[in-house]
């Protein structure tokens, strides 16, 4: 988009105090990717003054976030969900055509645990014939690291990913999966309306969301 299309640091503060004047407690910055966005630790600064607010939350594909942990912390940023398809390099690029390898996420992931924007929720798309296969690399990985990772169906976003139903994998299989390799065990949602279903390993050690 053209630069004046975009809404400005003022105009995106002043729509998120309206909604937290109607009750909203957690904004969320997404994208696109945010962190491309010139002087993102002003705009975050700019919210976290936002009275009421309980949970200032970003979304990215963890690019740069290594570089941008400690800043985005310091302005006031809560905590960060990273997207990571798979441990493998060229299968990550396929699923989400990028020219920077799985490597330089897990620095990210890394620094953003060292800045203390935890906790940190890893979001892992599935699409069959393509990353399937890494399901259990990506959670084995996760296990034990205090990271959440999260299975998410690869889904129909209109007409820019090429969805057809063929490249779904159901929730319930990769439970299934999970369940086989390790066990797991369904837990409670931690609030109302939580986003996806937890499960736990039985031996203790993480969590798993679907």
């Amino acid at each position: 988009m053209d630069r004046g299309a975009l809404l400005s640091f003022e105009e995106i503060d002043r729509v998120a105090r309206s909604f937290v004047r109607h009750g909203v407690r957690k904004l969320r910055l997404t994208g696109g990717e945010p962190l491309l966005r010139k002087v993102i630790e002003g705009l975050i600064a700019k919210l976290a003054l936002t009275p009421d607010v309980e949970d200032l939350t970003l979304t990215t594909n963890g690019a740069l976030l290594a570089r941008k942990a400690a800043d985005l912390a310091e302005a006031g940023l809560c905590r960060v969900t990273v997207s990571l398809d798979s441990m493998d390099d060229t299968v990550f690029m396929a699923m989400n055509d990028v020219g920077f390898g799985v490597r330089g996420v897990l620095d990210g992931v890394a620094a953003a645990a060292e800045a203390g924007l935890t906790p940190i929720k890893i979001n892992m798309v599935v699409k069959r014939g393509v990353n399937d296969g890494s399901i259990i690399a990506m959670a084995r990985h996760f296990k034990g690291s205090g990271h959440t990772l999260r299975f998410i169906e690869y889904m129909d976003v209109g007409t820019t990913n090429g969805w057809r139903l063929d490249d779904v994998v159901p929730g319930r299989d990769i439970v299934e999966m999970l369940d086989r390799e390790f066990g797991i065990e369904p837990v409670d949602p931690s609030y109302r309306g939580e986003v996806a279903q937890r499960w736990c390993y039985r031996d203790g050690i993480g969590l798993v969301g679907v």
